[in-house]
């Protein structure tokens, strides 16, 4: 039933796939990206300054709901029907209807409910089951993938712009001349020359491996940036499309529900999002549907 933890364990390709994804989100947009964009970016650009910690919290914030959303995706129910679960059978003889029973596992399987090889169950308005989450989407767990692959897509933009910002606007680009005896260095201080008296060795190793280094992680923000970005749009784009049409991705495979068409976009979208309209959309909480339980709202598909 919605609510309570799930997980699906007797899948070892979704483990892997879901120790992978951790490894790089985990690693590489919350720790990685993360120390790229605050030291590599912002603070040779900016600084400690107001602007730099509001950039600095927005760009961590987005991380942290974009972590959220996918281990929310990961750990609830996405619509599994309980396999004791039975509705009223007096009320579906009266109006002629037979009880739809799943072949595979001998559980009721109301109407848009398809059955799952990996979780093993009939999960309702399922669209897919995806190994990166290891787990369905479905009707009570869409919500949360959505929101996982739209922060991951505006976290890969908004490191985008920061990169794209940074080589337009920043002065600290290194330049170093050598006078004789004496170097000449700007950047890192307004863009002003300074002199030195040091073994100029010295100094241009350390600014070589210095502009180098960071050169490296701005490569590796950059493509990783790509590489998230391109993915998780086109599976948002897709995922919203699916909620849009009504119809799910395994409905359009197999051809076998009717999209209804007297419905608002507003309707569809409290179909995924829950109801009534709030600000929790934007947040991985439970899906709630005006007080109705997960039970209930079977019940009412079963009636239809």
């Amino acid at each position: 039933m919605a609510g309570q933890w799930w997980c699906v364990h007797n899948d070892p390709c979704g483990l892997c796939c879901v120790l992978f994804t951790y490894m790089l989100m985990g690693r590489s947009q919350l720790i990685f990206a993360d120390y790229v964009v605050v030291y590599a970016i912002l603070i040779p650009w900016l600084g400690q300054t107001a602007n730099s910690i509001m950039i600095q919290a927005s760009f961590v914030g987005i991380s942290v709901l974009a972590m959220i959303s996918h281990m929310r995706t990961m750990c609830t129910d996405p619509g599994a029907v309980p396999l004791e679960y039975r509705p009223n059978s007096l009320l579906a003889q009266e109006r002629g209807h037979s009880m739809p029973m799943c072949m595979k596992c001998d559980g009721y399987k109301p109407p848009r409910a398809h059955h799952c090889s990996q979780c093993d169950r009939c999960v309702l308005k399922m669209d897919h089951h995806c190994p990166w989450v290891n787990n369905c989407v479905g009707a009570n767990n869409q919500k949360h993938f959505v929101l996982f692959t739209f922060y991951t897509c505006l976290l890969s933009a908004y490191a985008m712009v920061l990169l794209i910002a940074r080589g337009i606007f920043s002065s600290d680009t290194v330049l170093v001349v050598r006078v004789g005896g004496h170097r000449i260095h700007n950047g890192a201080h307004g863009g002003h020359g300074y002199f030195g008296t040091r073994d100029n060795s010295e100094f241009g190793a350390r600014d070589h491996n210095d502009s180098a280094g960071r050169f490296l992680l701005l490569c590796l923000l950059f493509f990783e940036a790509i590489l998230f970005g391109l993915f998780t749009c086109a599976m948002t784009s897709e995922q919203i499309s699916s909620i849009l049409s009504d119809q799910t991705g395994i409905e359009r495979i197999k051809h076998d529900y009717t999209p209804q068409h007297n419905r608002s976009t507003l309707q569809l979208l409290s179909e995924t999002f829950g109801r009534p309209v709030s600000v929790l959309w934007l947040f991985p909480t439970a899906v709630k549907f005006n007080g109705l339980t997960f039970r209930d709202m079977m019940t009412m598909e079963c009636e239809v």
